[in-house]
């Protein structure tokens, strides 16, 4: 991640920096706000049904960790010789949609597994820190950039999309670029149904207007989930302030402490709004061109895991962590 509302705020934020070619490309930008959540959409198909969640948190996993740059200009190249490259429902999944959840991912994990001390859950013990942080990352950027009381607040409104703006065509080059990436077949139709239950998993997850899934998270699941308060948008703001590093402290990457900064979670945040509006004016701009050479997509998308934020297919191994 990090977390759904956190991308969803970084979505709208985006539309601000973009340049007004890219934006007269983009008439329905706002429409397709759910595409920001990118590989995690994997996490959300059928998120209530515990084997297919893990199998395809492993599928996740996969995708943040490997191949980025592949995976991006094979979707383009497939877009391009199917026709489809002239849509803006597949324009937008891939730029301001996929790329940019994993750029933010890639700035902000480091800091957030730092302060956290985690990225998955444990499997044997149930902890999953990372995704506590994550949850109240959430509620902070709720209050903070929107003004809106996250306790109270319809989340899962903001999630809710149009069947009819998803074409055929998109869906089948995610299913096509996948494929070719990471063998994985029948994805596209994995995300197509992500699409729908995504706002589903909103209102039940994470809106708790009454703070009642708060109490059955933490004391009925609590014991035996130990992960259940990465769970509803009904807990106190200051609850998030450990883990913004508003100070400045020092800190450094997980995976290998000679990467170290003072940067905290919010300037994390605005440099991955800058980088990143740059890489979706130049994509776009490649996009209207309708040439799609490799070399071009290499040298702009930076094939970084969206864990560590380092160079693709480095092992994920959590060295250093933030001692309370």
């Amino acid at each position: 991640m990090p977390g759904p509302k956190t991308h969803d705020i970084f979505y709208k934020n985006l539309k601000g920096k973009l340049n007004s070619r890219t934006l007269d490309s983009f008439p329905n930008y706002d429409k397709y706000n759910i595409f920001v959540q990118g590989h995690d959409f994997l996490i959300y198909y059928d998120f209530y049904n515990s084997k297919v969640r893990d199998a395809n948190i492993n599928l996740s996993v996969e995708l943040q960790e490997h191949r980025f740059q592949e995976f991006v200009y094979n979707y383009l190249k497939t877009a391009k010789e199917s026709g489809s490259l002239e849509l803006e429902d597949v324009r937008l999944f891939i730029g301001p949609g996929y790329v940019m959840h994993h750029l933010l991912d890639a700035y902000a994990h480091p800091q957030i597994i730092y302060y956290s001390g985690d990225h998955t859950r444990n499997p044997k013990t149930k902890i999953w820190n990372h995704g506590v942080v994550e949850n109240l990352l959430d509620i902070y950027m709720m209050e903070t950039f929107e003004g809106c009381d996250a306790k109270s607040y319809r989340v899962y409104k903001d999630f809710k999309i149009d069947e009819d703006l998803i074409s055929n065509e998109l869906i089948k080059t995610i299913d096509d670029s996948l494929e070719d990436t990471y063998e994985i077949a029948g994805g596209g139709p994995i995300f197509k149904k992500a699409f729908k239950q995504l706002a589903f998993y909103m209102r039940l997850m994470k809106y708790d207007n009454w703070g009642l899934k708060t109490q059955f998270f933490d004391k009925v699941l609590g014991p035996f989930a130990k992960c259940s308060k990465a769970f509803s948008y009904h807990r106190d703001y200051d609850e998030v302030l450990p883990y913004l590093n508003l100070n400045h402290e020092e800190w450094v990457n997980p995976t290998d402490a000679s990467i170290v900064s003072r940067e905290s979670f919010i300037d994390l945040y605005l440099k991955a709004l800058e980088d990143g509006a740059y890489i979706v004016d130049e994509l776009e701009k490649i996009c209207q061109s309708g040439v799609i050479n490799k070399d071009d997509i290499y040298s702009l998308i930076p094939n970084i895991s969206s864990v560590h934020g380092l160079e693709c297919e480095r092992e994920v191994k959590i060295l250093n962590k933030k001692k309370w």
